[in-house]
């Protein structure tokens, strides 16, 4: 992808969104940090349509809608996708995940950011039965600047901070699916314990997933300009030169931003940045705060249904 990508008119686009989540409580003690400053325009996103002749699921609960619902999304033959070339406006949720793990204790304040591995996989297997087809962030990029061929159903699947756990469960679930997904890692944490090492990431981007910068050291950026660099800019060169791959995007931590952080990421060169939201609809006055949807533990299957464009057959 070509740097000039990267203009300031990007930047004087940006979506400013500001939603507290990884590893945050849902009911802080302090406000979340909201950003000011002059980047104030907010793009009008339109609704999304689902294809032509495809009718938008309301999914409705029912005694079997439960978060092990695994007998209700049963494995389909999934046809090669149909690919049509889109630009500008693209329909395609960004799911976001952290641990695919058992949770803690009940009631813990980090319970919310660890999906069990199988319902991690009824999730996956719900995807692909929907007719959904997961392409890299990377194309999601293209497809917005400067149009791509996309699958009908596309979706990138995202995974924060670079748990162990994501190669251990998440990882082989989706490679028998047909699954690749995007990784945004804490720099210093690579290698350390509870976190992917470098094999393991070399393994996987082997395999077709990508990396993007989650930061350093994962600090509240807003109120750290004098290390962004660090934070931003360094952890993008040690990324690429350990894993040995290109890293185009970056993941603000917490979601947070402010017009100097995110002029800083453009400047640094990265081509997109993801934040957190609940929009599944992108265009370039949005691509530097691309929304992700949070999947949350204890999601049924008529929830998860509702975090996405389409849903029942394709």
């Amino acid at each position: 992808m070509s740097m000039a990508r990267c203009t300031k008119s990007s930047i004087l686009l940006l979506l400013i969104v500001m939603i507290s989540g990884c590893n945050l409580p849902d009911n802080p003690t302090t406000p979340p940090y909201v950003p000011t400053g002059t980047f104030t325009l907010t793009p009008v996103l339109p609704t999304p349509v689902p294809p032509t002749g495809t009718p938008l699921l309301v999914p409705t609960a029912t005694a079997t809608d439960t978060a092990t619902a695994t007998d209700t999304a049963t494995a389909t033959a999934t046809p090669t996708p149909v690919l049509v070339f889109q630009s500008g406006t693209i329909t395609c949720p960004i799911l976001l995940y952290h641990r695919i793990a058992e949770p803690p204790l009940p009631g813990s304040l980090d319970a919310r950011y660890y999906n069990p591995p199988a319902d991690f996989e009824w999730q996956m297997q719900a995807l692909k039965d929907w007719g959904y087809t997961t392409i890299p962030i990377s194309l999601l990029v293209d497809a917005i600047m400067k149009g791509a061929p996309l699958p009908s159903r596309p979706v990138v699947i995202s995974f924060d901070d670079g748990y162990e756990s994501v190669y251990e469960n998440a990882y082989p679930i989706m490679q028998a699916k047909g699954f690749t997904g995007v990784m945004y890692l804490i720099v210093d944490a690579v290698g350390s314990q509870g976190y992917m090492d470098v094999g393991q990431i070399q393994e996987m981007t082997g395999n077709g997933w990508e990396i993007g910068s989650h930061s350093m050291t994962h600090p509240h950026l807003p109120t750290v300009h004098d290390q962004i660099n660090y934070e931003a800019g360094q952890s993008k060169g040690r990324l690429a030169t350990e894993i040995g791959v290109s890293v185009e995007t970056f993941a603000y931590p917490y979601g947070e931003i402010d017009p100097f952080v995110v002029s800083k990421v453009a400047e640094y060169g990265y081509f997109a940045a993801v934040g957190l939201g609940t929009r599944f609809v992108h265009s370039p006055g949005t691509l530097y705060y691309l929304s992700r949807i949070e999947v949350r533990n204890g999601t049924d299957l008529a929830a998860f249904a509702t975090l996405l464009p389409w849903s029942g057959q394709p």
